[in-house]
């Protein structure tokens, strides 16, 4: 994004409201005249943070906000709430030592990247990401959940809505996240937009505000937009596949042009790419994160239920997309985690991303090979029976092995991974006593 003059902002009459993600993915926002701008980046503002999910407990509430100056915005007069200048500027949360605090996720990303440095040249997890969602009329908001709809909606120029989605990204785009391309999703009111891809951290900043920004439009039209993975039980989900690659300064790391038997993958990135695999059933906790998520990772709705990569395989857990210009392939070398959805904290995503990779490096853990097989035509046991392994089915399955992953959870920290796990905990607990609808009918009104 382009430099703002922070103290040229500090003396106008402008609002700036400081964003942060809590644990569970959860965006906030605390709203500051303009004055305030400065000390907001340096030394930070303090704040409960035990109103923040999995951040502090009431006991020892007191945290610190400190804006990151190179996530400051201006924000577009279309969507501003006020009829002052309004900008918006991420913040990353510290203890009150003004030290990174141990379960902010976007600190901790930062953490996973020095490491990753560290470890593979020099290098930084890239991502671009693909976040859907569907449109939801107000008046229709107590049918998310029932069936309703259907699959007939893959880049409609039809679509009603398609100007509203046009106008999204134009606002995006006017926030300067150079859109690459937005359109129509498989199921009816379903809508994706893509942007260039960035540095794990700013991909995920991006995330969060393209969230707020949607609600925003959307609202103006009576609409809302729901980013759950599997709103309609009739109509495909929505995931946010996840575009990865590791570079450096001065070369993309995941591109080896003499390694033509390994589809032109360096060896380290094999072993990054295998440490990812190896530990999916426990990021699904991470990537996966609501009991809702798992109505989506099901068979037969293009959603990725099996751990495999495979070139063009959108069945696979993990896709290697084509790059139709061969000159820019070693630029452009990447591949594609298909099973994350939008609710995820993307922070703590690309952060066990990371911590995953680097295991699979300092593991030499064997590649797991590629696969072309339609693994959509095999049943669970007909995946067992090939020796492919499932995605959990389940949010406590995810729990299960996300607890059990003593090597992912000592990446990370046991702070961080401690206070998530209460998170999910509470997220199970919470689900498990309302009926799945589905069982009410079979059991019930059939």
């Amino acid at each position: 994004m382009s430099e703002l003059n922070v103290s040229q902002i500090a003396k106008e009459d402008a609002l700036v409201k400081a964003l942060v993600t809590d644990l569970a993915g959860g965006f906030k926002e605390i709203i500051f005249p303009s004055k305030h701008l400065p000390e907001l980046i340096k030394p930070g503002i303090a704040y409960d943070g035990s109103s923040f999910a999995g951040i502090n407990h009431i006991n020892a509430s007191d945290a610190i906000l400190a804006g990151v100056e190179a996530t400051l915005v201006a924000v577009p007069e279309s969507i501003a709430e006020s009829e002052k200048p309004e900008y918006w500027i991420i913040c990353n949360i510290l203890n009150t030592k003004h030290e990174p605090h141990p379960n902010c996720g976007r600190g901790k990303l930062i953490e996973m990247q020095e490491a990753l440095g560290k470890t593979w040249d020099g290098g930084k997890l890239f991502m671009g990401a693909e976040p859907e969602a569907f449109f939801v009329a107000q008046a229709d908001k107590e049918a998310v959940g029932s069936a309703g709809g259907g699959n007939g909606n893959y880049f409609n120029p039809k679509d009603p809505k398609s100007f509203i989605i046009a106008e999204i990204s134009n606002t995006l785009d006017d926030m300067e996240y150079q859109i690459e391309r937005a359109h129509t999703e498989v199921g009816d009111d379903q809508f994706e937009i893509n942007w260039r891809f960035d540095t794990a951290e700013r991909t995920a900043d991006k995330i969060q505000i393209f969230k707020l920004v949607a609600h925003k439009i959307a609202r103006n039209y009576d609409l809302d937009v729901t980013f759950l993975p599997k709103p309609y039980p009739s109509r495909n989900g929505s995931g946010m596949h996840c575009h990865l690659s590791v570079q450096n300064e001065s070369k993309n790391l995941f591109f080896d042009d003499s390694a033509t038997d390994q589809k032109q993958f360096s060896n380290t990135s094999l072993q990054f790419l295998t440490g990812i695999l190896s530990h999916a059933r426990s990021i699904c906790a991470i990537a996966n994160s609501a009991e809702v998520s798992y109505a989506r990772l099901v068979p037969g709705f293009e959603a990725p239920c099996i751990v495999a990569i495979g070139e063009g395989n959108r069945s696979a857990a993990c896709r290697i997309p084509a790059i139709p210009n061969a000159e820019l392939k070693k630029y452009a070398m990447r591949t594609e985690m298909r099973f994350p959805d939008p609710l995820c904290n993307p922070y703590l995503l690309a952060a066990s991303f990371i911590a995953a990779g680097i295991i699979g490096i300092e593991e030499e853990i064997d590649f797991i090979g590629f696969t072309e097989e339609n693994l959509y035509e095999y049943g669970a046991k007909e995946v067992v029976e090939k020796g492919y392994t499932l995605l959990p089915r389940n949010l406590w399955e995810a729990y299960q092995a996300f607890s059990s992953d003593t090597a992912l959870k000592q990446k990370l920290g046991a702070s961080i991974t401690n206070s998530y796990e209460d998170l999910l905990l509470d997220e199970i607990d919470g689900c498990q006593a309302f009926a799945n609808p589905e069982s009410v009918r079979r059991h019930y009104l059939d």
